[in-house]
C-alpha cells in the first residue's frame, strides 16, 4: 500500500536515487534546466515556513515526491514532482499532488505556479487534471519551458 508522508532525513538518498534516475534516463537533455542543489539539503530546502517536501512511501521504498517551496505569502511552487517509473500508472501522482494542494490552502497560498519542459508530458496532463492552467511558455536556448497556475481556495482566509 502507497502512503503520502512527509520527508524525513533517513529518505534522503532514496530521493536523491529517484530524482536523479529518472532526470538522467528520461530528461537528460533538461538537465542543466534543473540545477539540483536543493536535493543536499531537503530538509533545509524545504523546510522553512509554508514550505514542505512529501514522498510517497511502498513499504520503506521511495517511489514519489513533491515539494512545496515559498515564493511569498501569496504563491508557492510545486517542485520536484516524480514518480518511479515502475509505479506510474497508480495515480500516485495525483496524490502527491492532491497532498500538496491540501498542504497549500491550509497555509493560506492563494495560488500554486509549476514550471515545467515541454519534454515532461506526464506530469503537465497530471497538472492539467488538477486544476493547473497553462499562462507562459518560455523559450530558454532548445528547451520550452511552460508555467502552470493552479488558483487555491485558502482555508484561513
Amino acid at each position: 500500500m502507497i502512503t503520502i508522508r512527509r520527508f524525513a532525513e533517513g529518505d534522503h538518498d532514496d530521493v536523491v536515487a529517484l530524482i536523479q534516475g529518472v532526470m538522467s534516463k528520461e530528461f537528460s537533455q533538461d538537465a542543466y534546466a534543473y540545477p539540483t542543489a536543493d536535493l543536499d539539503a531537503i530538509n533545509e530546502t524545504y523546510g522553512g515556513l509554508g514550505e514542505a517536501f512529501f514522498v510517497a512511501i511502498d513499504g520503506k521504498k521511495v517511489v514519489g515526491t513533491v515539494g512545496i517551496k515559498k515564493e511569498d505569502d501569496r504563491i508557492a511552487f510545486l517542485r520536484r514532482m516524480f514518480v518511479s517509473p515502475d509505479y506510474r500508472g497508480q495515480k500516485i501522482g495525483s496524490k502527491l499532488v492532491q497532498r500538496a494542494l491540501q498542504f497549500c490552502e491550509e497555509v493560506g497560498y492563494e495560488e500554486f505556479v509549476f514550471r515545467t519542459t515541454s519534454r515532461m508530458t506526464q506530469a503537465i496532463e497530471l497538472c492539467k487534471r488538477n486544476g493547473f492552467v497553462q499562462r507562459a511558455k518560455i523559450q530558454l536556448g532548445p528547451i520550452e519551458l511552460f508555467k502552470f497556475v493552479r488558483a487555491l481556495h485558502p482555508l484561513n482566509k
